[in-house]
């Protein structure tokens, strides 16, 4: 899912960029929510998946937004060398980077830490300190999975008291919260404050 297509006509006038890494589509909705919610507060915003945002220019916008989600406590190799490159201009300019887990849903001392620890090891390796970090819920995607993937996870879910009827999926996301992240980040924008 992207829609750089739609973006990439207004990237030279786009006061922020959204780049994600995606692996079964939920960080995809959650990028899309965040840039509609950008735009709602009068940000131009280019969204891309990050496999699209080879050419991004990061000095045209006053925003950098990267999102990503955690699979076996690592973010998509894709989004951390897309960033690893870009290290030195996303450092000189208001950042932010969000990360997409099941952990993030858990609401225990134990599973913040976990959640904190990937994302300090993502900003590590890339070398980047974004401005904000933020932890976002993600989703059971049963559906998406393949036959080995949904096995595992069902035993894992199990384990942690979770769902594991693999019929359908379960989204944990506080929507609202997502929609209030990409309001804030908006209104923060030195594109709207200066």
């Amino acid at each position: 899912m992207t829609e750089h297509t739609a973006a990439a006509d207004h990237a030279e006038d786009a006061d922020a960029l959204v780049v994600y890494a995606t692996t079964h589509g939920h960080t995809a909705k959650i990028a899309t929510r965040i840039a509609d919610a950008m735009r709602a507060e009068g940000l131009e915003v280019d969204l891309r998946d990050v496999g699209d945002a080879d050419d991004a220019q990061l000095t045209r916008y006053d925003l950098v937004v990267v999102g990503a989600s955690l699979h076996k406590q690592e973010h998509q190799k894709q989004i951390v060398a897309w960033v690893s490159a870009r290290r030195q201009a996303l450092s000189q300019m208001a950042s932010v980077f969000f990360s997409v887990s099941l952990s993030a849903a858990e609401d225990t001392a134990e599973s913040h830490a976990a959640t904190q620890r990937c994302i300090d090891d993502f900003c590590a390796k890339t070398g980047w300190a974004p401005a904000r970090t933020e932890r976002i819920a993600g989703c059971l995607q049963y559906r998406e999975y393949d036959v080995f993937t949904r096995q595992l996870m069902r035993l894992l879910m199990k384990r942690m008291g979770h769902p594991t009827d693999a019929s359908h999926d379960y989204d944990y996301t506080d929507w609202d919260a997502v929609e209030r992240l990409g309001r804030e980040l908006a209104q923060a924008s030195p594109a709207l404050t200066s």
